[in-house]
């Protein structure tokens, strides 16, 4: 599913009426009406009072529409405008006009009267249309007041277009923001709308179709995707009689250190579980008598290591003469960040011309190492989480998170390697700077482990010949699918990184028969 910028959207809008010859009162119109009939079927059929706030822009606009459907249908409403209907112009007075004109009730409210509260106490469901995705600047006045009441209110709030505070482009709150029961978007969802802390403000997504035709996307262009059960149909394998071990390829985990075979465990069984032919672990050798215990599946190549439990540079012929004919290198979990080991690391990716998965330590060696990461040509994906996200490119996590997408984009941009950039929500890099937003995933993957089963999950299907953003979308998509479903049966508490490998069959098999769960919802 494609997402938008808000600029993108307005361009969008712009190109229906300027080139289409869509007048602008019929987009709102469209808007407004379809929120209304869907609201209606959902949310009204035993409420007798609706309150709408509405602003002075084209997002109040929206909602006196949904006004006017509202009364229409004989509905008790309340307009309660932010500002004077002297105030309103174009589309938004338009309707502003309308709806009155049919006896509705508008309220003009001004900063510090009792109106807000007095009416938020009367409503049965609230309506949200004081700000739309144009937003930049924090929230103050009278919307301020309004979007605090509303949040206090504890009644079921439906956001037109966005919920007010959000902005859309970077999914951050500006100042206060609405937190909606559901949110009907207009034409495209937003890239704020699929990020958090957006995404939670949203509540419910349902995409509403406004008439805008759909090769507009080809004239005025994308911002992104959302990753989804029928963009992954489109290129996961199926598996063909004569296959064999072969067939899947031989995948190479390099990682673990004294304190940390668990991650170079996990690591390794989640390739093999996700149907790499053959996984080989790359371990100290003073730690592979562990691994010799923990991995049945899985093979072990113990590596000199004088002791120290950790990877060191008089190895580096014999792990480089190892990996040398084999499909992916997986590299980093629980490697920990001994100087040596980290130079090891960044030699192989210098030296190895093969297709990389590089997470945790692996990342961690890089730091300070910014002209390693500009290696011409080289095919890699980095997986890092904010923390290691910041440690390698100088931007605090506070910074990242602010705008995901941009602190993202920058990287690729610089270095021409993929990146799967962890967090709620993930967003995947292809290495052209073509980006996806991963709906899926939960706080129960907040627990440690959870990274390296996706780092296995990655290279497992990179062994497969998947591409390296076939295999970071298919990975990460599964990777939080599962900690869903588990959470539907479950809590969001008691996932451990194991159980993640007992989900995959039965999420690939949802993918495979198109059972997946919706995230975001489509309607006419």
């Amino acid at each position: 599913m494609i997402v938008l910028t808000p600029e993108r959207m307005a361009k969008y809008d712009a190109y229906a009426i300027q080139t289409w010859g869509i007048p602008s009162a019929v987009l709102m119109e469209n808007a407004g009406r379809n929120t209304y009939r869907l609201m209606k079927d959902r949310y009204l059929a035993s409420r007798e009072r609706l309150v709408i706030f509405c602003g002075k822009g084209n997002n109040g606009g929206d909602g006196f529409v949904v006004g006017r459907y509202a009364v229409l249908d004989g509905f008790a409403v309340t307009v309660f405008l932010l500002g004077r209907t002297a105030d309103l112009k174009g589309d938004a007075a338009l309707n502003m006009g309308l709806y009155r004109s049919l006896g509705g009730t508008i309220v003009e409210c001004s900063e510090g009267s009792d109106d807000i509260v007095q009416g938020i106490g009367s409503a049965d469901i609230i309506v949200d249309a004081i700000f739309g995705t144009g937003l930049s600047k924090p929230v103050q006045g009278i919307e301020k007041q309004a979007i605090e009441r509303i949040n206090e209110s504890g009644k079921p709030v439906i956001a037109v277009d966005i919920p007010s505070g959000i902005d859309g482009k970077t999914g951050q709150p500006l100042g206060s923001a609405v937190q909606a029961t559901h949110t009907f978007t207009y034409g495209y969802p937003k890239i704020g709308q699929m990020l958090c802390p957006g995404a939670h403000h949203a509540g419910r997504l349902t995409v509403i179709d406004i008439s805008i035709p759909a090769f507009v996307e080809k004239t005025v262009g994308t911002d992104g995707q959302v990753i989804d059960g029928e963009m992954l149909r489109g290129f996961l394998k199926r598996r063909l009689p004569w296959d064999h071990k072969g067939t899947f390829g031989h995948a190479v985990v390099i990682a673990g250190s004294p304190g940390k075979t668990g991650a170079a465990h996990m690591a390794s069984l989640a390739a093999l579980k996700i149907g790499a032919g053959l996984v080989t672990l790359l371990i100290p050798a003073s730690l592979n008598p562990i691994m010799e215990v923990k991995l049945t599946e899985v093979m072990t190549l113990p590596v000199q290591d004088k002791g120290t439990g950790f990877f060191i540079m008089s190895a580096y012929d014999e792990i480089a003469g190892f990996v040398r004919d084999k499909d992916v290198i997986v590299m980093g979990p629980g490697l920990s960040q001994e100087p040596e080991t980290s130079a090891v690391v960044r030699r192989l990716y210098e030296e190895m011309d093969k297709p990389f998965v590089i997470d945790a330590d692996g990342i961690n060696a890089f730091q300070g190492h910014d002209d390693l990461l500009k290696t011409a040509g080289r095919k890699a994906v980095f997986t890092p989480h904010p923390g290691e996200f910041s440690r390698l490119t100088g931007i605090t996590p506070k910074e990242i998170n602010q705008d995901r997408v941009e602190a993202a984009r920058r990287f690729v941009t610089a270095t021409g390697a993929s990146l799967i950039l962890k967090g709620a929500r993930t967003v995947v890099l292809g290495s052209q700077g073509e980006l996806y937003i991963n709906p899926t995933g939960n706080p129960a993957l907040a627990k440690g482990g959870s990274g390296d089963i996706l780092t296995g999950f990655v290279g497992g299907l990179l062994s497969q010949g998947y591409s390296m953003i076939e295999s970071s979308l298919l990975g990460t998509y599964l990777h939080g699918y599962i900690a869903d479903t588990w959470t539907a049966r479950n809590t969001d508490v008691d996932l451990l990184a194991g159980d993640l490998l007992t989900g995959l069959g039965e999420a690939i098999r949802d993918v495979r028969d198109g059972k997946e769960r919706i995230y975001v919802e489509k309607s006419l």
